[in-house]
């Protein structure tokens, strides 16, 4: 079964007419050493297969208003492994589970998915402003989207 991310995520590239890069197997061994977890097969397809990573994804928020959108930096693995260690709030909630994929360009929210729930988890806004207190940060994470290749659907990549 293909999963829908990746479907969802190579049609982005088309629509786009534009990619970024892949993640090495190297930067993949990195990120699951450094951050001690195991990333899901599907979040590995994504980023070593699908030309995402450091792409700047613009994503509609309204089909009526143009203006209004969200502009999401798409992190590589080195990215991925310094906001979910060394920058609040990703660091008080990777042990949970939630991996830093994605910044919102201009202000700095990470953009997170927990990889304990499932293939195509929702797209969480994390707040930095409750610091490293884990509770606050999880009980006040906004859903962007309920499933990751949702995102992708809409989404475009900035050129």
């Amino acid at each position: 079964m293909v999963n829908e991310v990746i479907t969802n995520a190579k049609e982005m590239i088309q629509r786009s007419g534009t990619s970024t890069r892949i993640a090495t197997v190297g930067e993949i061994n990195d990120l699951n050493e450094k951050l001690d977890i195991k990333l899901p097969e599907w979040l590995i397809e994504l980023m070593t297969t699908v030309e995402v990573c450091d792409s700047e994804l613009v994503v509609p928020l309204d089909e009526e208003d143009e203006e209004t959108e969200l502009q999401i930096k798409f992190l590589n693995p080195k990215c991925i492994i310094e906001e979910c260690l060394l920058y609040v709030p990703g660091c008080a909630v990777h042990k949970n589970g939630y991996i830093c994929i994605g910044l919102e360009i201009g202000i700095g929210n990470p953009y997170a998915i927990n990889i304990h729930e499932g293939n195509n988890p929702p797209v969480y806004l994390l707040n930095h402003e409750y610091g490293e207190e884990t509770e606050m940060i999880i009980e006040n994470k906004l859903t962007v989207v309920k499933k990751l290749s949702d995102l992708f659907l809409v989404a475009t990549i900035k050129k």
